[in-house]
């Protein structure tokens, strides 16, 4: 019963409130910002990506051309009415893109943009990209990887085939990595690009 009262009981007062709110703004005919109720200005308010959850891109130097390879991917909380949209297993969904730059377009194949699960077993592709493109999809994991490979070609599969190119970490993904921890105690983050 104290997991009802601590976690779903408040959920469904915030969603009761967040509903009744909603149903509260009237619908005005000429469409200004003079005519709009304050919480329908909120509602409508952009979200902008925040620097914090950045993503550092962290080349792995193995694909010829990208040594001096950088790219960031921007975390953004996906859009609500409510504020801040979830999934249906309570998740925050994120809209996530990636930029890269000084990348040297490759002799064959395409870069491919990715987000995965920590435990790799889940995988969505964000698509194609060249230096100075975005890429961008929407992802529903609390942690996760970004990857960037080089593919043979630009059709879509399921998961990557060719070799990593770059890979960067979700904030929330920082605190738990595995270097320097049980088996890999002698493994220091900064081998692997990680301050």
């Amino acid at each position: 019963m104290s997991f009802l009262r601590a976690i779903v009981l408040p959920m469904v007062f915030a969603a009761a409130v967040g509903i009744s709110l909603a149903a509260a703004v009237p619908s005005t005919a000429s469409g200004t910002i003079s005519s709009l109720s304050p919480c329908s200005a909120i509602i409508s308010a952009p979200l902008l990506p925040s620097q914090y959850y950045g993503i550092e891109m962290v080349t792995t130097r193995r694909v010829p051309g990208t040594g001096r390879a950088v790219g960031t991917g921007m975390v953004n909380f996906a859009r609500s009415p409510f504020g801040v949209a979830v999934s249906p297993s309570g998740s925050y969904v994120y809209d996530l893109s990636l930029s890269i730059d000084r990348i040297k377009a490759p002799r064959r194949g395409a870069y491919t943009a990715w987000a995965v699960a920590p435990d790799l077993q889940d995988v969505v592709r964000l698509g194609v990209i060249e230096e100075g493109q975005v890429a961008s999809a929407r992802v529903t994991w609390n942690k996760f990887l970004v990857v960037l490979t080089l593919e043979p070609s630009t059709e879509p599969t399921a998961r990557w085939l060719g070799p990593v190119v770059m890979r960067g970490m979700s904030r929330s993904s920082m605190m738990h990595t595995l270097a320097g921890h049980g088996p890999f105690e002698n493994e220091t983050c900064l081998k692997y690009g990680f301050k």
